[in-house]
């Protein structure tokens, strides 16, 4: 606009040349503001981008993570199935005795939960057990292992600790490991009756045949002299003597049963037939003694390789002590199983259970009763449980005998079973 046009219109020119100016302020500021408008659109979808880069990341790490500890679980689970899983007890405590840590074998050996005992002190377990207290914790200045063998609810128990140590090598516990050494201690404890009535047995055979000779002479010269005596008196002294030789021959004969090496006619038998046979041949004499009978035989006839007679004697052998500890009568039991093979298959082995309800035997003397000339009964010859042992032995069996005082008495005579019975 010119300045006669503006004049024209009443406008002055300074204020027209200052709008102008406001204009072009005005136009920049907008074209500046639009620039950082754009400029910051820019950084917020950089931050955006690294936002989600992060996001990504973080959600693979978590991902790890959780790799990770599901890796953990899995080798804690691992690590747990095998504790359980183990037939050996494993028993942890801290430095201090408390448990922190029971599988479930030393459950069973204990009758407890692991919820019962924690925090508890590990002797706490053996409360009912004398002289245990002995069994030492180890601790930082201790760094020995130590072992003990305890008796626990009929069991023996074989205990080693040893101690925990964290990866720096320091102590930080004890690991007790506890082991049922049970069946071991028996079939060790019949290995060394064996070899005991095996050196009795030689010792046994020569002394009788040195006795059997002069008892005979005595026998002889006294029944010769009472042919010639007259005198009564001395007829019943020398009848004495003669029932008294006889008596003792009958005895060195037992002894010689005892110690001679038989060979045995092995032939798939029944055991059942058998004890039917010797229940049969004793029926008499149980309801004499008012002894209640009670049988209770397998699912299946278990067969066996044997010698018949044999057996029938060990079964009678049994069947009579039981009747014979049973003064007042009482209840005779007579039970059989079968245990197969981890295979299923048909071999395994046949246990036989004879119980009564008789005085049962002193606990000194439960380990005794298998040895030669070891008997409670005034006329017992102390062999017939010896000769028992001797027959099973035969037969590649086992036989272990439990028995409480006034209760009664349970022998258990186990047999390996036949894979073929018709052989």
């Amino acid at each position: 606009m010119t300045y006669d046009a503006a004049e024209e219109y009443g406008i002055d020119m300074n204020e027209s040349e200052i709008a102008g100016d406001h204009y072009h302020f005005l136009q920049k500021s907008f074209n500046e503001f639009n620039q950082a408008t754009v400029r910051l659109q820019h950084a917020f979808t950089n931050l955006e981008q690294k936002f989600e880069e992060i996001n990504k990341e973080l959600e693979y790490k978590n991902q790890e993570l959780k790799r990770t500890i599901a890796e953990k679980e899995e080798v804690k689970d691992y690590l747990r199935n095998i504790l359980e899983s183990l037939t050996t007890g494993v028993v942890v405590t801290d430095l201090t005795g408390s448990i922190t840590t029971l599988n479930r074998c030393a459950e069973t050996f204990f009758g407890v939960n692991q919820n019962q005992v924690t925090g508890k002190h590990f002797k706490s377990l053996f409360d009912n057990l004398s002289g245990f207290e002995r069994m030492v914790l180890p601790c930082t200045e201790h760094n020995e292992n130590t072992w003990k063998k305890v008796n626990l609810k009929d069991r023996i128990i074989d205990v080693f600790d040893s101690p925990m140590k964290d990866e720096k090598g320091k102590i930080i516990g004890t690991i007790f490991i506890l082991r049922d050494i049970t069946r071991i201690e028996k079939l060790e404890e019949m290995a060394k009756r064996t070899e005991k009535l095996a050196a009795m047995g030689d010792m046994a055979a020569n002394i009788a045949h040195e006795i059997r000779n002069p008892l005979g002479s005595i026998e002889l010269f006294a029944s010769l002299l009472m042919k010639d005596m007259k005198n009564e008196k001395y007829q019943g002294r020398l009848s004495h003597i003669i029932t008294s030789v006889k008596s003792m021959d009958n005895k060195i004969s037992n002894l010689l049963l005892f110690t001679t090496q038989r060979n045995p006619v092995m032939r798939s038998i029944n055991i059942h037939d058998v004890v039917r046979e010797v229940l049969q041949f004793s029926e008499a004499v149980i309801k004499q003694e008012s002894i209640t009978l009670s049988v209770r035989y397998a699912d299946v006839e278990p067969s066996i390789r044997g010698d018949a007679e044999m057996l029938k004697q060990v079964f009678l052998n049994i069947l009579l002590n039981s009747i014979q500890a049973m003064t007042d009568g009482g209840c005779l039991s007579i039970e059989t199983s079968v245990s197969h093979n981890h295979e299923g298959g048909s071999n395994g082995n046949v246990e036989v259970r004879v119980s009564d309800t008789g005085i049962g035997i002193p606990k000194d003397n439960l380990k005794k009763i298998f040895d030669p000339f070891f008997s409670t009964r005034e006329r017992g010859s102390g062999l017939g449980l010896a000769i028992v042992h001797n027959i099973i032995h035969m037969h590649g069996g086992a036989i272990d005998v439990e028995s409480r005082e006034k209760e009664g008495t349970v022998f258990s005579i186990m047999f390996p079973m036949t894979v073929d019975p018709e052989n």
